[in-house]
C-alpha cells in the first residue's frame, strides 16, 4: 500500500499549489484517479483467490496441513467488510505467496502409531488463545477450525482408549461466554456492506458453528450454561427468514436477506431445532416455515455448476447440505411434488459427482471438478451425501423411497436348467435400472449387500453401485499420505467405511457372468436378481430357479 500513501502526499502537494479556480475541478480528477487505481489494486488482488483455491487442492494431495484455509479466507472477507483493507490485502498477499512457496508450511508426516498423531496434532494448539487457528485472524475463525481439529482429536483418544486432553484451555471462549457476549459475537457476524455482500461468502458462514457446542462439553472441554444455551435458540430462531425459511446475513444498509438465505448456515442452524427425523427438540423453539425451506432448497439445488474454483467450492459444500436438509429435516412433512422434485434433482447431482469429481484410476473423489487427486474432503463428503440419500441404509432408503412393496416390481420366477443371456432381457431393457446385482439369497427380507454375487451394468453408466465404489474407496483410504482434509479426516473416514459392508465382489459391463451365475445356481438352487435405478433403489425383482429334467 505503499505506492497510496505517495499518492495522497502528490495529490495534497498538487491541491497547495493550484488556483481556487480550478480547485474542484482539480480534487475531483484526483479523485477518480484515486478510485481507479484503488480498483484496479482490490481487482488484482481478489483474482489471486481461485489461484489460492487451485493452490489449497493441490497442497492438500501434497499432505499439508490445510485445515485453517477455508476459516483464513474468510477471515480476510470479515477484514474487507469491517473496512480493514490494508489488514485484508496484506493477510490475502501474504497467504497466497504462502501457499505458492510453501514456506511456513506443516507437511503432515507419517506416523508410527495413532500415539505420534495424536501428539502432532495437539501440537498444533494455539497457546495464546486455545484455538487449533492463526490468531493473527479474528476470532470468528477460531470455532470451526477448533471443533473439527476437536472432533478429529476425540476419534484418536477413543482409539487409544484413553480421554481427550488439550495442552491449554479454550480462553478464546471467554469471550462468547454469557448471553450478551453470544449476541454480540453473532450480532457482528449476522449483516455484510455492499462489498462483502458481493464475494461469494460472507462472514456469516462461521455464525454457525458454534451450534456444534455440544461437541466440546462431550469431551469436557468446556462448559456452556442453560442460560447461554437459552439465549443461542433464542438468537437464531428470531433471525430465521419467513419468506424462505433460511438464515443468513442480510444487508448492512437495508436488512434485505442476501440470496434468498444461505444453505450452508441453514443446513446446521437447523439441527438446533429438529432432530434427523424431523422432529422438534425444544417446545418453545419449534421449526417454522418448513415448506418454504423445502422449496428454497428445491431452487438452490437447480443452479448450475459454477466454472470458478472458489464459486465451485461453495457450490459444492451447498449441494451437500441441500440434501441433508431435504433428506434429514422437512422429509416427513413434504407433498409428494416436492419429493417427485427432489428425487429428480438427486439423479442429477449423482450423475455430476461420478463424471466430474469421481478419479477412476485412484476409486474416490476430488472436492473440485477436473482435479488429478482424489482428496479426503471430496470422498468423504460424498460417503455422507450416499447416506443422505439412503444408499447405505435400508432403513433410510425405505424411509426416503418406500419399502420394497411400493417399490420393487416382481418379475417372478424363472425356472431354468442353465442360465443364458437372454433370461436377463427383460430386465436389462427397462430404462431406470443402472445396476443388477445377483444374490445367493433373497434380500428383500435381509440385506442389500448381503450375499452378493456379483454385480453388472447392463448400459454404459458413470455412476457406480455402491457395492463395486465402497471397496474402491476403502482401497484409496488405505494407501493416501492425506491424513486431514480442510474438514473431514482420515481417521473419521476409517471409522466411517469400517461401520459398512463393503467386501468386493466381481463386476462385469455389459454381458452377464454366465458361468458364475450357473455356478451359483447350481450349488445354491435358486438365483436371484436385482434391478437398482441410479439412486441404488431396488426396482425390479426376479428369481432364477434350477429345473432339473
Amino acid at each position: 500500500m505503499e505506492y497510496g500513501r505517495e499518492m495522497i502526499k502528490s495529490i495534497s502537494v498538487i491541491i497547495k499549489n493550484t488556483n481556487r479556480k480550478y480547485l474542484i475541478t482539480v480534487i475531483a480528477v484526483m479523485i477518480s484517479i484515486v478510485l481507479i487505481v484503488s480498483g484496479s489494486f482490490v481487482y488484482k488482488n481478489l483474482t489471486l483467490i481461485p489461484e489460492m483455491f487451485e493452490l489449497n487442492s493441490e497442497l492438500r494431495a501434497e499432505g499439508y496441513y490445510m485445515g485453517e484455509f477455508e476459516f483464513k479466507m474468510v477471515g480476510i472477507v470479515y477484514y474487507i467488510d469491517k473496512g480493514q483493507y490494508i489488514t485484508a490485502f496484506s493477510r490475502l498477499n501474504q497467504f497466497h505467496k504462502q501457499l505458492k512457496n510453501r514456506e511456513g508450511l506443516i507437511k503432515v508426516p507419517k506416523f508410527a502409531d495413532k500415539k505420534e498423531e495424536l501428539e502432532f496434532y495437539l501440537g498444533l494448539q494455539n497457546p495464546r488463545t486455545g484455538a487449533f487457528m492463526d490468531d493473527s485472524y479474528p476470532l470468528c475463525t477460531y470455532v470451526g477450525s477448533t471443533l473439527n481439529m476437536v472432533n478429529h482429536l476425540e476419534l484418536l483418544t477413543k482409539d487409544l482408549g484413553q480421554p481427550l486432553h488439550l495442552r491449554y484451555q479454550l480462553s478464546f471462549l471467554d469471550q462468547m461466554n454469557t448471553g450478551e457476549k453470544l449476541k454480540t459475537y453473532l450480532d457482528d457476524l449476522s449483516t455484510a456492506g455492499w462489498i462483502a455482500s458481493k464475494l461469494p461468502k460472507t462472514p456469516y458462514i462461521l455464525a454457525f458453528e458454534i451450534v456444534y457446542f455440544s461437541d466440546l462439553e462431550r469431551v469436557n472441554l468446556y462448559d456452556f450454561s442453560p442460560e447461554w444455551k437459552h439465549a443461542l435458540l433464542q438468537w437464531f430462531y428470531e433471525k430465521q427468514d419467513s419468506k424462505t425459511g433460511f438464515w443468513g446475513p442480510r444487508l448492512r444498509s437495508s436488512g434485505q436477506l442476501l440470496d434468498s438465505g444461505d444453505l450452508v448456515a441453514t443446513s446446521h442452524i437447523v439441527r438446533l431445532f429438529v432432530d434427523d427425523q424431523g422432529n422438534n427438540r425444544h417446545s418453545e423453539f419449534p421449526l417454522r416455515y418448513k415448506e418454504a425451506m423445502f422449496a428454497n432448497t428445491l431452487q438452490k439445488l437447480s443452479m448450475p455448476m459454477p466454472k470458478n474454483l472458489a464459486e465451485q467450492h461453495d457450490w459444492s459444500l451447498a449441494t451437500f447440505r441441500a440434501l441433508r436438509i431435504l433428506t434429514n429435516f422437512l422429509w416427513s412433512d413434504a407433498s409428494t411434488e416436492n419429493k417427485d422434485s427432489a428425487r429428480k434433482i438427486m439423479e442429477n447431482i449423482m450423475r455430476n459427482k461420478f463424471e466430474k469429481f469421481y478419479i477412476p484410476d485412484q476409486g474416490a473423489f476430488s472436492y473440485y471438478s477436473g482435479a488429478l487427486e482424489a482428496d479426503l474432503d471430496g470422498t468423504g463428503e460424498i460417503l455422507d451425501m450416499l447416506r443422505n440419500i439412503g444408499v447405505l441404509s435400508r432403513a433410510r432408503q425405505e424411509r426416503l423411497w418406500g419399502k420394497n412393496d411400493q417399490t420393487i416390481t416382481d418379475l417372478g420366477v424363472y425356472n431354468v436348467s442353465e442360465i443364458k443371456e437372454d433370461d436377463f432381457e427383460l430386465l436389462k431393457n427397462f430404462s431406470d435400472i443402472n445396476s443388477i446385482r445377483l444374490y445367493r439369497i433373497d434380500p428383500v427380507h435381509d440385506s442389500y449387500t448381503s450375499n452378493v454375487v456379483s454385480v453388472i451394468y447392463p448400459k454404459e453408466t458413470s455412476v457406480l453401485d455402491s457395492m463395486e465404489l465402497l471397496p474402491k474407496m476403502s482401497r484409496w483410504l488405505n494407501e493416501t499420505p492425506q491424513n486431514m482434509g480442510n474438514w473431514i479426516s482420515k481417521e473419521w473416514l476409517i471409522q466411517e467405511l469400517a461401520a459398512i459392508q463393503n467386501q468386493p465382489v466381481p463386476v462385469s459391463k455389459g454381458g452377464i457372468p454366465l458361468e458364475l451365475a450357473n455356478t451359483v445356481l447350481q450349488n445354491n438352487r435358486e438365483l436371484i436378481v436385482v434391478g437398482f435405478d441410479i439412486l441404488q433403489v431396488p426396482k425390479y425383482k426376479m428369481t432364477i430357479r434350477i429345473k432339473y429334467k
